[in-house]
C-alpha cells in the first residue's frame, strides 16, 4: 500500500466514523532532560551547571559559573515562583549579573538542545516553552548564605527552533510584558517543512536564551528561567490527500442532510 492509499484508507475511515480525518497523527519528537529533572538540585537551591544534554550558548564569552552562570533550580519552599513549577521539580536557570566592569546590556547566553532524528518532509514541527520570571528571594540550606537577591524586572528572552543550524521559527520576547513576576508563561512556535524544502534530514535544535536587554547598575532584571520544553509534529497532508478529505466530508454532510430531511410522519399502506 503507498503512502497516499494508507491515508485515502484512513479518510474513508474517519468520514465513516463521523467526517473526522484521522490521518493527520501527532508525535512527540524526543530530547533529553526537557524539564532539568536529570540534574540533581537541593530544596531552595541552585547549583551552577550546564544541565545534563544540553550545552551552552554564549557567544560574548561572559559565562564564569560565578557571576554569570547557568544552572538549575528548584524553587520549592522559596519565594522565587508562585505556584509549583510546569514540569517536574526543576527549572534550567540563566543568571546574568549586569554589574559595571564585567558585562553589558545585550550580551546574550543560552542552553541549546538537540532533538532526536530528522526534519521530516510534509511536516508541521510546533514547539512549546514554559518561559519563567523569576521573583526575589533567598535561597534555602546552603544556598541561604547567597543572601536576598533581588531579582525584580525581567531581561527578556527568545526561544529558538533550528534546523541544519539555520533559526527556522523563533519568539523574541513576544511574552517579556505579561510575565508576571514570579510567574510562568507558555510560547509556542512553529515551522512547516514541505517537500522540497531544502532542510529536509537535518538535525533540529532549540535554543533558550536569556536575552540580557534591560541592564541596570544594580543588577536587577538578571535572570530568565525556563522548563516543559516540547517538540510535537504534525503529519501535513498533501494537497491530493486534502482534496479527497474534502470530498468525503462533503459525501458525508450530504447523507446527514438527507437523514434530518425524512418525514416526521410516515406515510400509512391505504385499501
Amino acid at each position: 500500500m503507498t503512502r497516499l492509499q494508507g491515508q485515502l484508507a484512513a479518510i474513508v475511515g474517519g468520514v465513516a466514523l463521523g467526517c473526522a480525518p484521522s490521518a493527520w497523527a501527532q508525535t512527540v519528537i524526543a530530547l533529553e532532560n526537557p524539564g532539568f529533572e536529570a540534574d540533581g538540585a537541593p530544596i531552595g537551591g541552585f547549583p551552577v551547571l550546564v544541565p545534563q544534554g544540553w550545552s551552552l550558548y554564549d557567544p560574548a564569552g561572559i559565562v564564569d559559573q560565578n557571576n554569570n552562570a547557568v544552572g538549575v533550580l528548584r524553587p520549592e519552599g522559596t519565594t522565587f515562583f508562585a505556584e509549583p513549577v510546569p514540569e517536574g521539580n526543576n527549572v534550567a536557570l540563566i543568571y546574568l549579573e549586569q554589574r559595571a566592569g564585567t558585562i553589558v546590556a545585550g550580551d546574550p547566553v543560552g542552553l541549546v538542545g538537540s532533538f532526536a532524528g530528522v526534519a521530516q518532509a510534509d511536516t508541521r514541527y510546533t514547539l512549546t516553552v514554559q518561559v519563567g520570571n523569576i521573583a526575589s528571594g533567598t535561597g534555602l540550606g546552603g544556598y541561604a548564605g547567597f543572601g536576598f537577591s533581588d531579582l525584580s524586572g525581567f531581561p527578556g528572552y527568545r526561544v529558538e527552533l533550528l534546523a541544519g543550524g539555520q533559526v527556522v521559527a523563533v519568539d523574541d520576547n513576544s511574552l517579556g510584558l505579561a510575565i508576571g513576576e514570579g510567574q510562568f508563561m507558555a510560547t509556542s512556535v512553529a515551522w512547516t517543512v514541505g517537500a522540497g524544502d531544502p532542510l529536509v534530514g537535518s538535525a533540529m535544535e532549540v535554543r533558550l536564551v536569556n536575552l540580557n536587554a534591560f541592564g541596570n547598575l544594580d543588577e536587577r532584571a538578571r535572570e530568565v528561567d525556563f522548563d516543559q520544553v516540547q517538540l510535537v509534529a504534525t503529519a501535513v497532508p498533501e494537497p491530493s490527500t486534502v482534496a479527497l478529505w474534502m470530498g468525503g466530508l462533503a459525501a458525508c454532510l450530504v447523507l446527514r442532510g438527507r437523514r434530518r430531511l425524512r418525514p416526521l410522519v410516515q406515510p400509512t399502506a391505504t385499501d
